[in-house]
C-alpha cells in the first residue's frame, strides 16, 4: 500500500487478559494492518513480536501511544522498521523434531552443529513435557530450519545422528 511502512514491535511484561485486543485496536486505530505475528505466555510473562504495516505519517503518534500503554501494561517494547535485508531465498526449507531426558548442553550441540552448516533457523519451539510413565522431564524441540543450497542434507543429517547418540536424544530431521 502506497506511504505504508512496515514495523516490528516485541514486547514482553506480566500476563493479563486483553493485552492483544488492545494492541489490535491500536493498530487499527492508527490506520494500521496487523500482517504476521507470534506470542506466547511463558512463566507467568507474555511475550510477542509481531509486523505491522502503518501509514508513514502515523507512525510518531503510534510509536507514542504504544509507548503509553506498555508503561502502564509493565510492559518492556521496542519498535524498529522491518526487513532491513530482503529474506534470502535460496535454500531448502527443512524440519526437526527432538525429544530426549533433559539435561544441559542438548541445545548447544545441536544448534552448534547447523551453525557450522550454514543453516539458519527460521523458527525454534521448546519445551519440558513429562513422561507417561516416570514424570522425568523430557526435553522436546521443533525448528523450521533453511538450509543453504550446496549444503548436503544427508551430512547434516549424518551430523545429527552422531550428536543424539552423545546427547540420549533421538532426532528427525528432513528437507521439505
Amino acid at each position: 500500500m502506497r506511504g505504508m511502512k512496515d514495523v516490528m514491535l516485541t514486547l514482553i511484561g506480566p500476563d493479563s487478559t486483553g493485552i492483544v485486543a488492545r494492541l489490535a485496536a491500536l493498530v487499527e486505530g492508527h490506520g494500521g494492518n496487523w500482517l504476521e505475528s507470534r506470542m506466547i505466555r511463558m512463566g507467568g510473562y507474555f511475550s510477542g513480536i509481531l509486523r505491522i504495516s502503518l501509514p508513514a505519517d502515523s507512525l510518531s503518534s503510534f510509536g507514542a501511544r504504544v509507548s503509553s500503554f506498555m508503561k502502564e501494561s509493565g510492559f518492556q517494547h521496542a519498535i524498529q522498521p522491518a526487513e532491513l535485508e530482503p529474506e534470502s531465498s535460496s535454500g531448502n526449507l527443512a524440519s526437526l523434531s527432538l525429544s530426549g531426558q533433559d539435561h544441559p548442553g542438548i541445545v548447544h550441540a545441536i544448534f552448534t552443529a547447523f551453525q557450522n552448516s550454514g543453516v539458519n533457523v527460521e523458527e525454534l519451539n521448546t519445551g519440558l513435557q513429562p513422561a507417561p510413565w516416570s514424570g522425568t522431564p523430557v526435553f522436546e524441540a521443533r525448528a523450521r530450519l533453511k538450509v543453504p543450497e550446496g549444503a548436503s542434507a544427508a551430512q547434516i543429517q549424518a551430523d545429527l545422528e552422531s550428536l543424539a547418540a552423545d546427547l540420549m536424544v533421538e532426532v528427525n530431521f528432513q528437507e521439505e
